[in-house]
């Protein structure tokens, strides 16, 4: 896949619609869309902005790669750089490229961040997505004038990286002086197959090459033209599971560019070569699944989720505060799973992945500006009230409320922040009597609770339970405003301040803790407690300045994203103090709650889920190989873990971090650039990851606009100013 490879040349390439060019996209670009057997891309509305780094100004020339909407029958852009016009591009019909020069004095002389801006002349409304769109961008090469970048936008140039089908199979086209390179983790008996071809067009001619890097230096291990019509099969010498980078050159004349064709390239083994170990089989099942599903015939669920609880906070997972005595006790009688995360660090993506058991870059409801829940095509509520399930909903947060589409599919949906009150406490006044109404049918109930997230306040005596009540004052406690600052770094933070909000989030936790004591104790009178499988979770954790942040959304260390998971059986009819090591995320708990009811794969729902049901991992099966986690669109980091090892990619260039989690559990020490083949692997998979994940996406949708009163409620949780 030629959009996740390094690349290298004398022109930078910013392939659109790739995570990696979510570095260098401003504003104006809708979500990358990406087609199968096709160049992925991004919608440009009527303004967009891409931003260009380079070490100081000189005459250089940019290459766009360009489609007009479909029935927009002429279309036009004016060109800036830094604000200054350079030019206008008139597109004519089909993906073409276009040639922009960008004057020495247009660009910033100490170097830095370049602005590139389109301002397209019309745009075409689309119901979909509702904004203007004016048309699809492949890609963008920028180079120093002479440096054969011209030579892309020449009337009939080629694509300077594209995929393509030739004569059958998948071909990679490649421009030239260039190379593209390959993280990979060698089968047995590996070997690279290819056929090195001119494409129909090229007029130069191109030499070809291939290089290995096994960590011990780059070496050149074949060498050719592209006028031949044989199969190349180049065996690559290395001890199985050795990494390495496969390097693809295309060489050109100097001051020239040239493409090679790379017919069919495949690497072949006795294994798949995949950067994170394939997932196990599931065992056969030996009966004890079946048997499990069929004493959970007449069982209620009922799902827990206290919000922003981490998992290290909790005493069944190893903390020595008593912030959960309650929920200890609940976890000493289920299963806990020790390796749990969340697929994104705050609570609008989250909870949308936790219903739907997609991926964020899947069901898109990334930005509270514009929430896509409602255009989700399958949700859990929708699934269990189809089949007769009586489904309900109590939330202290707003942002897993009705402003986001989060009542859909329930037939009951409680809004405890705006009629009883954030705090716990105020379930008690809803809960007993909806269980006494309901206690003669089969139920699903969620109850989200808003504690441990901020604002750090809990009541007396939990204010001091952990602690005295100090350094930092109430009013700042429950600041946002104070706790940006001190992540801006305005203000500085001393180790007391610090030590005190974790107090603080602790005493909060220890407040919830005692609600879910009171849960249980009123499904023990009502005779629910062993009709009932009971579920534990978190939509995120928080962090304490583990790595200079308070809070979550921006952040991918295991303080935020590894969150509690406790299932709890009713007596007798399924495992007890059992704890449980493989990864699981938010993902897998509506397959698991839907195949609890018994229908798993009705409306649609094994197609639509991308998570597991975790009933046979209870019982000994296998977790997942690799989990994918995000923050918020602002600020776009992505990470790829496996049991081993975790990548954090960032949205700047440089910010890449690699941790090895046996090692290092505190993720201290960045291996990004100690290994630099293990890191290029982990990265390239996380970008085919997130590629297929956005292939054939629906369009995301601009939300309905929020009311005062809903905006007034996000203001007090810390989600907006």
């Amino acid at each position: 896949m030629a959009a996740v490879a390094d690349r290298e040349g004398p022109w930078q390439t910013v392939l659109l619609g790739t995570p990696e060019a979510a570095r260098d996209v401003g504003s104006g670009f809708l979500q990358p869309m990406a087609r199968p057997g096709a160049d992925p891309f991004a919608w440009a509305q009527r303004t967009v902005e891409i931003v260009l780094r380079w070490p100081g100004a000189t005459p250089r020339q940019a290459v766009v790669d360009l489609e007009p909407y479909a029935g927009l029958a002429r279309q036009a852009a004016a060109v800036f750089l830094n604000g200054k016009p350079v030019g206008r591009v008139v597109l004519g019909p089909g993906r073409r490229r276009y040639l922009v020069d960008l004057p020495g004095e247009t660009q910033w002389s100490a170097g830095g961040e370049n602005r590139l801006r389109f301002e397209f002349e019309a745009g075409s409304e689309v119901a979909a997505y509702g904004r203007p769109l004016a048309a699809a961008f492949y890609a963008l090469a920028v180079g120093p004038s002479g440096s054969g970048v011209a030579d892309l936008g020449a009337e009939g140039a080629l694509a300077p990286v594209s995929v393509s089908l030739s004569e059958g199979a998948p071909g990679l086209l490649q421009a030239g002086p260039s190379a593209l390179r390959f993280a990979v983790r060698l089968p047995g008996r590996a070997e690279l197959r290819f056929t090195p071809a001119a494409p129909p067009g090229a007029v130069t001619a191109a030499g070809v090459r291939i290089t290995l890097d096994s960590g011990e230096g780059e070496r050149e291990i074949w060498k050719g033209g592209t006028g031949g019509t044989q199969e190349v099969a180049l065996p690559l010498v290395g001890s199985v599971g050795t990494l390495a980078r496969i390097g693809l050159h295309v060489d050109a004349p100097s001051g020239r560019a040239a493409w090679a064709l790379w017919r069919a390239p495949r690497l072949m083994g006795d294994r798949p070569a995949t950067a994170v170990p394939p997932a196990e089989p599931l065992p056969k099942d030996d009966g004890r699944v079946s048997r499990l599903r069929q004493a959970l015939a007449s069982a209620n669920v009922l799902v827990l989720v206290l919000d922003a609880a981490s998992a290290k906070h909790f005493g069944c997972y190893g903390y020595s505060r008593r912030t959960t005595p309650e929920i200890d006790r609940i976890a000493a009688e289920g299963v806990v799973f020790e390796e749990a995360f969340t697929p994104a660090v705050y609570t609008l993506a989250a909870m949308a992945s936790l219903w739907t058991s997609q991926h964020p870059d899947k069901h898109q409801n990334l930005d509270p500006r514009r929430p896509t829940y409602r255009l989700a095509r399958l949700g859990l509520p929708d699934v269990l009230s189809a089949n007769g399930i009586h489904t309900a909903g109590f939330v202290a947060n707003s942002m897993a409320g009705p402003a986001f589409g989060f009542d859909r599919g329930f037939a009951e949906f409680k809004e405890v922040y705006a009629e009883q009150g954030r705090r716990a406490a105020a379930f008690r006044e809803l809960l007993p009597g909806w269980l006494e109404a309901n206690r003669g049918r089969r139920f699903f109930a969620y109850v989200h609770y808003r504690e441990p997230h901020f604002p750090y306040d809990p009541e007396p005596p939990f204010d001091t339970l952990f602690g005295p009540d100090g350094p930092i004052p109430p009013e700042l406690r429950r600041d946002r405003n104070w706790f940006g600052a001190v992540d801006n770094r305005r203000i500085r933070v001393s180790p007391e301040e610090v030590a005190h909000a974790e107090r603080l989030y602790d005493g909060n936790l220890a407040y919830v803790d005692r609600e879910v004591g009171f849960l249980r104790r009123t499904l023990e009178e009502k005779g629910l407690w062993n009709r009932t499988v009971l579920i534990v979770t978190s939509d995120h954790g928080e962090a304490f300045w583990e790595h200079e942040h308070i809070g979550h959304s921006v952040q991918l260390y295991e303080p935020i994203l590894r969150i509690p998971l406790i299932l709890r059986f009713p007596s007798g009819q399924g495992p007890s103090g059992v704890r449980v090591r493989g990864l699981v995320d938010l993902l897998d708990l509506a397959p698991t709650i839907t195949d609890v009811f018994g229908l798993l794969g009705k409306g649609d729902s094994d197609r639509a889920f991308e998570g597991h049901t975790l009933l046979p991992m209870v019982l000994g099966g296998p977790g997942r190989p690799a989990l994918l986690s995000r923050t918020v669109p602002h600020a776009s980091f992505h990470s790829l873990r496996d049991e081993r090892y975790k990548l954090i990619y960032g949205a700047r260039p440089g910010q890449d971090e690699l941790y090895d989690l046996q090692q290092d559990p505190q993720e201290k020490r960045n291996l990004a650039e100690l290994e630099p083949i293990r890191a290029a692997l982990y990265r390239q998979a996380l970008h085919r990851a997130i590629l297929d994940l956005t292939r054939e996406t629906a369009a995301s949708a601009d939300g309905a606009k929020l009311t005062r009163k809903q905006l007034e409620n996000l203001r007090a949780l810390g989600y907006v100013q």
